[in-house]
């Protein structure tokens, strides 16, 4: 499905590939050349349910996938409540500076060049005061620069998709009435934890385009609870650390088309009976 960039990598994707589709609601598997390049039908729909991760627990995921002028659009939004009672946020480079007037500490390598393969690598001090217009530059960047590396990787590999990945605060996606695909609490600091349990303002461009990546149903390609702790460093499936869902700290890692089609591919199977992941198993 990816061309050269696979080679020798076939069976690692193959096998990622049955994982996620055995683990998905949405039970169909349409040819890639139809979802990428066939006339598929106008018309847009929310793909929502559970993934489970590491068969430890379930994770939302949920977004809008829309077919229009031949080509595919996905779109997601994350609310996020901002941190009650912190005075500073933690960053993971200098790059709200501009934003913010110069109001921010930065000195050392930033995390996504720091070549480690801890998401949080303390390679430098990058800290804004919480206020306001920090939380909001913030979110902002995070909705410019996180969905380019989504779309970056489609239009490398040819593929008729644009992403649209939006950060908002919870209040105001409240009252403006807007869809919400993931509703979770801001966090001040960097950390390992579920995407569904915070975002962390902490976490680079890069950790958080593979974050977004969770909301739109893909798994991890890591081996279980790897990274966690600095004893067990992460460790990708072999062949998997060219790719964004294998190595997530890591600015060259991809989205491959295998993701991209994952994404796509549940616009064309049916809608899941529940999106209960324990739907059925007590009677």
């Amino acid at each position: 499905m990816s061309g050269p960039v696979l080679e020798g990598r076939e069976a690692t994707f193959r096998d990622i590939l049955a994982d996620t589709v055995a683990k998905d609601a949405y039970l169909c598997l349409p040819p890639p050349r139809r979802v990428f390049h066939g006339d598929a039908p106008e018309g847009e729909r929310r793909i929502a349910a559970m993934m489970p991760h590491y068969g430890l627990f379930f994770g939302p995921m949920s977004y809008l996938v829309r077919r229009r002028g031949g080509a595919w659009e996905v779109e997601v939004r994350i609310a996020v409540d901002p941190p009650v009672g912190a005075g500073w946020l933690e960053l993971p480079d200098c790059g709200l500076s501009a934003a913010l007037g110069g109001a921010i500490a930065c000195r050392g390598t930033p995390y996504a060049r720091a070549g480690s393969t801890d998401a949080c690598p303390g390679s430098g001090v990058f800290t804004a005061r919480a206020t306001p217009a920090a939380i909001r530059a913030l979110l902002g960047r995070w909705s410019r620069e996180a969905e380019g590396y989504w779309n970056r990787d489609a239009r490398a590999f040819g593929l008729p998709v644009r992403y649209d990945f939006d950060f908002v605060l919870a209040d105001e996606a409240r009252g403006r009435g807007l869809r919400v695909d993931l509703a979770v609490p801001l966090s001040p600091t960097c950390g390992r934890t579920p995407y569904f349990s915070a975002m962390r303002a902490g976490w680079s461009l890069p950790v958080l385009a593979h974050e977004v990546g969770h909301v739109l149903g893909l798994l991890d390609e890591y081996e279980a609870l790897s990274g966690i702790v600095r004893c067990y460093p992460k460790t990708p499936f072999p062949g998997a650390e060219i790719s964004r869902m294998g190595l997530s700290m890591k600015e060259e890692t991809r989205l491959l088309p295998i993701h991209h089609y994952l994404v796509l591919r549940r616009f064309f199977c049916r809608d899941p009976e529940s999106i209960d992941p324990y739907a059925g198993a007590i009677r």
